[in-house]
Parts: structure tokens; sequence; C-alpha cells
């Protein structure tokens, strides 16, 4: 009962991830366009393009600080369990000498 709850609550999660990239595919596609809406002779302004392409870098950050939370998560779990390692090897040395 515990391993479904747990493999709902992944697989919501990834379902999250991947809706969210979607939406940041999207949102790249069409900014795209404007930006060659632009250059062709369309009309948005230089400065909307600019302010779009901030949006992107200030997304593409949040993606970044969302992963380095991730990695820290992750090797905060492996030095916690590795913390006695060292312990462990000085006893074997020990009893290695003897």
């Amino acid at each position: 009962m515990v391993s479904q709850e747990f493999r709902m609550a992944n697989d919501l999660g990834e379902l999250i991830k991947e809706f969210l990239q979607l939406i940041y595919l999207i949102i790249i596609f069409y900014i795209c366009y404007q930006v060659l809406n632009a250059i062709l002779g369309g009309t948005w302004a230089t400065e909307n393009i600019i302010i779009a392409g901030m949006g992107i870098i200030l997304a593409g950050l949040f993606v970044i600080v969302g992963f380095l939370i991730h990695q820290a998560v992750i090797i905060g779990k492996l030095d916690e369990r590795t913390h006695g390692f060292e312990k462990r090897i000085d006893k074997l040395e020990k009893k290695k000498n003897y």
C-alpha cells in the first residue's frame, strides 16, 4: 500500500515535470516565431524581444536552481549513508594489524 502511494506521487511528479517542459518548449517556439517575425519586418517592438529573452533566461535559471536543489538533496543522502565508513575502515585496519 505504501509503495503504491509512493509510486503515484512519483508519477504525479513526473507528470508535472513533463507538463512544465512542454509549456517551456511552446514558449520557446512562440518567442522564436516572434523574433523571426520582428527580423523579417513584423511590428513587434525590440523592447518586447529583449523582455521575452530575459523571461526565457529567468525560466532557465529556475530550472537550474531546481536541479541544484535536487542534487544537494541527493548528495546529502549519500553523505548521510556513508558517514560512518571512516570509523568502520579504521576498525578493520586495527583488526588486520593485530
